[in-house]
């Protein structure tokens, strides 16, 4: 029987994927190990054949799940966001298995008769559906452009960053901006929106003011430029000989918006609270 995939728009939860990005960090590290003693054994229900990975699928997003809905340090938490990022991520995760014979409602239908005890499963009961094709690719477009944003704040951050190494990640934001770019009037105002709020993020990094040892410095490429085209040389630009300077590394600062920003405390303070045990946080993927 054919899935039944359904068209939202949700794209909101992107305000807050910085964040949704760290808790993914720690249930691929932990979910597997703390949720050991799950029943995950789908093998009578026709998934056989992917046993092993919707095992460990299963361990990984409840405990997601539960980082992300039992965290009382959250103190800028929306839960809508949260049920639809993990919508979201479900259905990312499932289609990386078998995309086109698992459907998503089903197998979490499924999922919630073997975990029944979960209460933070049942918020999403209605919120867990097959996402139509296209829409999926355009929230991976998303996902991805966020992530080589990311990496590249982190690099310039960094005491000897790589110029190239930076110009790779803002080239790979250019390439998924213009395919997203293309779509917007289609995919709605609050698919726009969070494109423009990218734009924002994006140009806020003055590249210009950081060293890169041995090189010249060059401007930060336009969402909007040319991919084949070299990175413009900052005016009055010099090649930097003596290495990193003492200068601020700061890249963007969600703080600087005053929302998104991460803290890393909270995170282990809330799990300690549900779990019982502290978890380590890969700092270089949390923007300050």
């Amino acid at each position: 029987m054919p899935c039944n995939y359904e068209e939202r728009g949700k794209y909101e939860f992107f305000e807050k994927i910085d964040e949704y990005m760290n808790y993914e960090i720690l249930a691929d590290q932990n979910g597997i190990s703390i949720n050991s003693d799950l029943d995950c054994n789908f093998d009578s229900y026709n998934y056989a054949e992917n046993y092993h990975m919707l095992c460990e699928v299963c361990k990984k997003f409840i405990y997601l799940v539960d980082l992300l809905l039992n965290d009382e340090a959250r103190t800028t938490s929306n839960e809508s966001y949260d049920l639809d990022y993990l919508n979201y991520s479900f259905n990312d995760k499932l289609n990386k298995i078998d995309p086109e014979n698992i459907c998503k409602k089903d197998f979490f239908q499924n999922l919630m008769s073997k975990i029944s005890n979960n209460s933070n499963l049942r918020k999403l009961r209605r919120r867990i559906y097959d996402i139509e094709e296209r829409e999926f690719q355009s929230l991976n477009t998303l996902y991805n452009l966020y992530d080589n944003f990311n990496k590249l704040n982190n690099k310039i951050k960094e005491n000897n960053p790589k110029l190239e190494e930076c110009i790779t990640y803002a080239k790979n934001c250019i390439k998924e901006y213009k395919k997203l770019n293309k779509s917007c009037t289609k995919d709605g105002a609050n698919f726009c929106k969070i494109l423009s709020n990218f734009k924002i993020k994006y140009d806020a990094i003055d590249l210009c003011k950081y060293t890169f040892e041995g090189k010249k410095r060059k401007k930060l490429p336009s969402l909007e430029s040319d991919l084949n085209k070299e990175a413009e040389v900052c005016e009055d630009s010099v090649i930097d000989t003596d290495g990193p300077s003492s200068q601020d590394r700061s890249g963007y600062s969600e703080r600087d918006e005053g929302s998104f920003d991460i803290d890393t405390q909270s995170i282990t303070i809330g799990t300690v609270a549900t779990i019982g045990i502290s978890l380590p946080l890969d700092n270089s993927y949390v923007l300050k």
